[in-house]
């Protein structure tokens, strides 16, 4: 890092009181042995993801047999992204540290060199556990609780203005203990300068991420909301209960959206065998049924859709024996109850557009009269 940028960051107003340690391009070249094909995880959106390890104590570079594995996210050579941008980058995601979220360690910004570290999660990505036959299915249980970690992470984003805008099962990384955090915030959003009188914030910026998971009026007109991220986890949720992914292709080629293939079987209780994954053996039907509606829900009318705050709330009701002791309210904001929108469990919402046209719709919808009023 140049003086001058080091400048820029040095004090508390300007940098995140949480610790991170820069890096130079060197000792995460020697963390990861040269960057080393068997180290690459995988890709994530415009970058590699590498482990490497390091010496918990001093962050060092480490060897597998002395140090602790960390995700190594280094950015493509050629991105735009200019080095101020990345700082900017850095200070957002450390300034937002919770339990749900992937906790940044540091980062280096040498040359043309950029880089992150972040904590390494060892089961992997919800993604891999949900579609890979090979996998051990997931229980009832740890599926549930997964969607409760999402929703609590989604919630504290929301709450701090920001709109994570590419949730997807690749995106939910794992523990050792299948705790699910919010990984990946290249398509992040923070929307700034918002006037807290306004009940109804927008912000528009091209529509990115993947198609399935988008909801239709985001797809229509660009306006970025935090309906839209409910929209997002309301189909996470019915992967998560069907075992489907949320664009898929048929037999003839035909690519199913997974929101339009289960809309006629919600809602009526004998028809619940048809959304459920055929590799759960045990759960609970009422449980499941329940989780169906909530899903319903969120992927419904925008004007409808229930906020984060209240959909873990939902959640936790349905099953608190699931809800981790960690958990507390002061982990997310508290919607007002003057603009809190109720679940109504046992009423089906009607969803945006025809089953046909849910996704592939660009029509101009109305604005909403209900979003989250603190983004």
């Amino acid at each position: 890092l140049t003086t001058g940028l080091l400048s820029e960051i040095s004090s508390e107003s300007d940098f995140p009181t949480v610790n991170l340690k820069v890096f130079t391009y060197a000792e995460l070249d020697k963390a990861t042995r040269n960057f080393a094909l068997a180290n690459r995880l995988g890709d994530g959106g415009p970058s590699h993801v590498f482990m490497g390890y390091i010496d918990e104590r001093t962050c060092r570079a480490a060897s597998l047999a002395t140090g602790t594995p960390v995700a190594v996210k280094r950015l493509r050579t050629g991105s735009n992204l200019t080095h101020d941008e990345m700082l900017s980058v850095v200070n957002d995601l450390a300034r937002h540290v919770h339990w749900n979220l992937v906790k940044v360690i540091g980062y280096c910004l040498e040359e043309e060199h950029k880089l992150l570290v972040c904590e390494y999660l060892p089961n992997g990505s919800l993604e891999d556990h949900l579609f890979i036959p090979e996998r051990l299915p997931l229980s009832w249980e740890t599926r549930v609780r997964i969607a409760m970690d999402v929703a609590r992470g989604l919630s504290f984003l929301h709450g701090q203005r920001i709109i994570f805008r590419d949730l997807k099962a690749a995106n939910v990384l794992l523990d050792s203990a299948f705790n699910a955090k919010l990984s990946d915030f290249g398509y992040a959003k923070i929307i700034p300068g918002v006037d807290p009188s306004h009940t109804d914030p927008i912000f528009r910026t091209r529509a990115s991420g993947i198609e399935g998971y988008l909801a239709p009026e985001y797809l229509a007109t660009d306006q970025l909301t935090s309906a839209m991220d409910v929209y997002s986890f309301g189909v996470l949720l019915l992967e998560l209960v069907s075992g489907r992914r949320a664009v898929q292709q048929t037999e003839s080629g035909i690519e199913d959206n997974i929101v339009e293939w289960a809309q006629p079987n919600i809602g009526s209780r004998h028809l619940l065998d048809k959304i459920m994954d055929t590799k759960l053996r045990e759960y609970s039907h009422e449980e499941a049924y329940e989780v169906v509606l909530i899903a319903s829900e969120c992927v419904g009318e925008k004007a409808q859709r229930p906020r984060m705050r209240k959909v873990l709330s939902a959640l936790e009701q349905l099953c608190p024996s699931l809800v981790p002791a960690t958990a507390s309210s002061s982990n997310a904001p508290v919607a007002s109850s003057s603009t809190t929108h109720e679940l109504s469990f046992r009423t089906l919402p009607q969803l945006q557009c025809p089953p046909s046209t849910i996704v592939s719709s660009r029509e101009a919808l109305s604005p909403p009269g209900c979003c989250c009023q603190v983004i």
